[in-house]
C-alpha cells in the first residue's frame, strides 16, 4: 500500500470515518504491518487528545466595569475650556487693538507740507519711508525723484 494512502486511510478511521468494510481491510493490513500498526495508535492518541481539548467549555470572559465619570470633573474640563478660549478672545482683542493705535498714532504724526517749501529729495524721501521696502509704489517714487535716464534702467 502507499504511503500517503495509507496515512489518509488512518486519519479517516481515527476520526471514525471510514465505511464498514474499508475499516475491515485496513485492520487486516494493520495486523500484519506493525509499523503502520504503531503509527495508528499514534494517530489516535493525537486526534483524542485534540477533540477532548477542543470540546473542553470555554470560560467566559467577564466584561470589564465601565468607566465612571465624575460629575465634578467633567464641569472642570468645561469650565477650563471656556476660560481657555476667553483668554484666547481676549488675547485676540489685545492684538488688534494695539496694531489699530500703531497705525493711527502713524497717521496722526504725518505732518502735512507743501511741496515748494521742501525740496524734492527730502518729500521723496519722507514718502518712501512709510512703503513697505519691495512695493511698486515706492520703487515709482525713487525712480521719478531721479533724473529721466536714471529712471528708465532702475524701472527695467
Amino acid at each position: 500500500m502507499k504511503p500517503d494512502a495509507l496515512e489518509r486511510l488512518l486519519m479517516d478511521s481515527a476520526l471514525g470515518r471510514l465505511d464498514a468494510d474499508v475499516e475491515v481491510l485496513l485492520t487486516d493490513y494493520l495486523a500484519g504491518n506493525p509499523g503502520a500498526a504503531t503509527q495508528s495508535q499514534e494517530l489516535q492518541e493525537v486526534v483524542h487528545s485534540a477533540t477532548k481539548a477542543v470540546r473542553k467549555p470555554v470560560p467566559a470572559a467577564a466584561l470589564p466595569s465601565p468607566i465612571q465619570r465624575f460629575v465634578w470633573r467633567h464641569r472642570a474640563e468645561q469650565v477650563l475650556a471656556l476660560a481657555a478660549s476667553f483668554v484666547v478672545g481676549v488675547g485676540i482683542t489685545i492684538l488688534v487693538f494695539t496694531t489699530n493705535l500703531h497705525r493711527e498714532a502713524a497717521v496722526a504724526s504725518r505732518t502735512v507740507t507743501i511741496p515748494g517749501t521742501e525740496t524734492r529729495q527730502t518729500l521723496v524721501a519722507s514718502k518712501t519711508q512709510s512703503l513697505p521696502f519691495w512695493s511698486n509704489q515706492r520703487l515709482y517714487l525713487l525712480a521719478s525723484s531721479q533724473s529721466g535716464a536714471n529712471a528708465k534702467e532702475i524701472l527695467k
